[in-house]
């Protein structure tokens, strides 16, 4: 059986708290541990900020929304919004030995999240964009 669960809050940083808090909540409730669901909530986290950062450049006015849907065999987390799209064509995951002799500071969330979700996916139906989290239920998860 599906469980569907929607939020929709205004873009900005502020409601990350919000965001984290009910990830955490329904990871729990898909029966994962409370460190995995931390993991999942800082996925959410850098998907959300990158939302608010890059579709929408802090514009307030915007929305985003978390898409949570819970089947038998995994967790799905689709972060919305309607602002200017990415695709996993444009995605360049760094070198993290050049990276590291470089030391930039920030574009790490996109390596975060691949490492702790088991998908990452970007994608648009109409003029809805999405980052998709994935994670397969009823497996060990690092953590």
């Amino acid at each position: 059986m599906k469980q569907f669960f929607n939020v929709e809050f205004a873009a900005d940083t502020i409601f990350l708290k919000l965001a984290t808090d009910v990830t955490v909540s329904i990871c729990q409730l898909a029966g994962f541990s409370n460190s995995t669901a931390k993991d999942i909530s800082l996925a959410v986290d850098e998907a959300v900020t990158n939302t608010i950062k890059h579709a929408y450049h802090f514009d307030r006015r915007r929305r985003v929304t978390l898409q949570f849907t819970i089947t038998d065999t995994e967790l799905t987390i689709d972060v919305r919004h309607n602002g200017i799209p990415i695709s996993d064509t444009e995605i360049h995951l760094p070198d993290m030995e050049e990276y590291m002799k470089r030391y930039r500071k920030g574009g790490l969330g996109i390596v975060l999240m691949t490492r702790i979700m088991d998908s990452v996916a970007y994608g648009s139906v109409a003029d809805i964009h999405y980052c998709r989290l994935v994670m397969k239920r009823g497996q060990s998860h690092a953590g």
